[in-house]
């Protein structure tokens, strides 16, 4: 097994959630809106809303540095790993919840952490190039 892909697994079991002997904290999910163009230039296009479950660790900031300049400004960082957990689909439930993985982080997916929506405005792949291990992602408050 190649480097990264260990690390990659050593993440998922640190982030776990606490139930599973891991250092993960509260619920956080990543909630995803796929558009779709309808069949004709005229219909309306469709929705599909998907909630991913993540194994994360949450830390609440006041400032943070980003490329060199100071940012002062209350929100969270998450971290979570790649493997994740589809649990729902257009408000229904996925069972059993189907593994994914977290390829790519879109600027239009929201994270729910706790029940409380918000949005991504600084998503960071781990490391920056290559096999991508874990995510950082900073969410206003």
């Amino acid at each position: 097994m190649p480097f990264y892909n260990e690390m990659a697994d050593m993440v998922q079991e640190l982030l776990a959630p606490e139930a599973e002997d891991g250092l993960g904290q509260g619920s956080v999910q990543l909630r995803r809106v796929t558009t779709t163009p309808g069949p004709d230039e005229w219909d309306p296009p469709t929705e599909t809303v998907e909630t991913w479950e993540l194994s994360a660790a949450v830390q609440r900031v006041h400032q943070r540095y980003e490329n060199g300049t100071l940012i002062v400004a209350t929100g969270d960082i998450v971290t979570f790993a790649v493997t994740a957990k589809v649990i729902e689909r257009n408000s229904l439930p996925v069972d059993p919840p189907e593994p994914a993985s977290l390829t790519e982080i879109r600027i239009t997916d929201n994270l729910v952490i706790d029940g409380r929506t918000s949005a991504i405005t600084n998503p960071r792949k781990l490391p920056g190039a290559g096999t991508v291990v874990a995510w950082k992602a900073f969410c206003a408050a």
